[in-house]
């Protein structure tokens, strides 16, 4: 018996003398592996507002939030809801706009305090005919850029573009639609109509 006390006090005087094996968290900063999927974070270079985040996360910590008459899209992510999955970075078309960091340690004092969300603004396009929103004027940059020169043939996403060159105050929405209409920044239930009922049919199209 008396073999095992002394392996035991062997035991404990190494382990006094030694470094310890926990960390200081929450003391200290605890550093996280490197391939940890942590809380996620916008990239607002690389996120172009099209709301594949929100639409995929399981938790619905994500939310889209239009502000049309601001002619803003509001994505926000709660990080008191998310469940870090990864969904949203895994499915984000551009591959960069949100990514999850190594961050996991989220402790404050009020749910609703800015720091327990993650918030990104993008400009709204609207329908010049309709009015109802069409996309974020980034996403649809990022097609144009996808498409190269097929883009050419379709007025929305060169207007998108050109709406950055210089300042044009989009035209009000109207009750008739016509042919004229084709070069506006129209959403496709509106473009489909001037199409069909202007051009086929030689008459306006009747009202919204």
């Amino acid at each position: 018996m008396r073999l095992p006390k002394v392996r035991e006090i062997g035991e404990a005087l190494r382990s006094f003398f030694s470094a310890p094996y926990t960390t200081k968290y929450p003391a200290g900063p605890s550093a996280s592996f490197p391939a940890y999927r942590g809380l996620p974070r916008y990239d607002k270079d690389h996120c172009v507002g099209c709301g594949t985040c929100a639409q995929v996360c399981p938790s619905q910590a994500i939310e889209a939030d239009d502000d049309v008459p601001g002619k803003v899209r509001r994505l926000r992510v709660d990080f008191g809801s998310c469940i870090q999955c990864g969904q949203c970075a895994e499915q984000c078309i551009t591959g960069k706009g949100i990514l999850n960091t190594d961050e996991y340690s989220l402790a404050v004092k009020d749910v609703a305090a800015p720091a327990a969300f993650e918030t990104v603004e993008k400009e709204l396009v609207l329908c010049e005919c309709c009015g109802q929103v069409i996309a974020c004027r980034e996403h649809l940059l990022w097609i144009k850029e996808r498409l190269g020169a097929k883009a050419f043939a379709h007025p929305t996403l060169l207007l998108a573009a050109e709406r950055l060159l210089a300042e044009v105050e989009p035209s009000k929405p109207k009750s008739r639609l016509r042919r004229e209409d084709q070069i506006k920044e129209a959403c496709a239930r509106c473009r489909q109509r001037i199409v069909t009922i202007d051009d086929f049919s030689g008459t306006g199209s009747p009202g919204l």
